[in-house]
């Protein structure tokens, strides 16, 4: 593997198997546990925006700044 690709890797190099959640299974995940994007980036020590960009399947701010 390319040095710098593991950052997008989504699926597994070796079986191709998905290894990253989708933003569905995240918002579902999150809700199911009763948190708030608040609660579970706190959690994460990561902000509440970055929690709403990976439930929206964007990039966070910081990942397109590269």
């Amino acid at each position: 593997m390319k040095p710098g690709r593991a950052i997008g890797l989504t699926h597994c190099p070796h079986c191709g198997a998905r290894i990253v959640p989708t933003p569905k299974e995240l918002k579902h995940w999150r809700q199911a546990a009763g948190l708030t994007q608040r609660q579970i980036a706190a959690r994460l020590k990561i902000t509440a925006g970055h929690v709403a960009h990976l439930e929206n399947g964007q990039r966070s701010p910081s990942a397109t700044e590269c």
